[in-house]
C-alpha cells in the first residue's frame, strides 16, 4: 500500500470516527458525509475489481467482514430523541471509536506489513487461496471498509426513522 493510500484510508478514518465520536445532533449532512466519502473512494480504488480464481470469493469474504463490523459499529451508537431540545442526537463513545481504530489500524498495519515484512506469506497464502494479485487485495480491502461505513449508515439511519415516527401506542393514548 502506497503511502496516498494509507493517507486517505487513515483520513477516512479520521473523518468517520471524528464526525460521529460523542453526542451529536443528527442531520443529513452527519449522515451523507460517510457516505460521500466512500463514494468517492470507491470510485477512485474500485474502477475494476479482479474476479478470477479465488479473488471473487476472497472479496466476498472481506466485504462481509465490513457488513459484520458496520453492523457492530452501529450496535455501539445509541440513537435517541433529546428530552431538551426534542431533536434526534446520536452517541458514540470509546468503545465505538475503538472498534474503528482497530479495524482501519489493522488493515493498514496489515497492508503496510504485507509488503514490507510478510510478502512471502501473503504470496503464500495468495497461492493457496488462488488469488491473483494486489488488485485483488486492494478490492478486498476497499470493500471491507466501504461496506462497514455504508451498513453502519444505513442501520444509523434507519434507527433515526425508527425514533422519528410516532409510536402507535403514544397515538392511541392521546384518542
Amino acid at each position: 500500500m502506497s503511502a496516498p493510500e494509507i493517507i486517505t484510508f487513515a483520513g477516512l478514518a479520521v473523518l468517520i470516527i471524528g464526525t460521529q465520536l460523542a453526542r451529536r445532533q443528527f442531520t443529513v449532512r452527519r449522515f451523507l458525509i460517510p457516505l460521500a466519502a466512500a463514494a468517492v473512494v470507491g470510485y477512485h480504488f474500485l474502477q475494476t475489481i479482479p474476479t478470477v480464481g479465488g479473488d471473487l470469493d476472497f472479496e466476498i469474504s472481506l466485504a462481509l467482514t465490513g457488513v459484520i463490523c458496520g453492523v457492530l459499529a452501529a450496535m455501539l451508537m445509541r440513537v435517541e430523541r433529546d428530552e431538551q431540545t426534542g431533536r434526534i442526537v446520536t452517541q458514540a463513545g470509546f468503545a465505538y471509536a475503538a472498534l474503528w481504530t482497530f479495524v482501519f489500524g489493522g488493515r493498514l498495519a496489515f497492508a503496510w506489513a504485507a509488503t514490507h515484512l510478510w510478502s512471502h506469506q501473503v504470496a503464500q497464502f495468495s497461492v493457496q487461496h488462488e488469488i491473483t494479485s494486489s488488485a485483488a487485495w486492494t478490492a478486498a480491502f476497499v470493500l471491507m471498509a466501504l461496506s462497514m461505513v455504508v451498513v453502519r449508515s444505513v442501520i444509523v439511519g434507519a434507527r433515526v426513522l425508527m425514533v422519528n415516527r410516532p409510536s402507535p401506542l403514544a397515538s392511541t393514548l392521546r384518542s
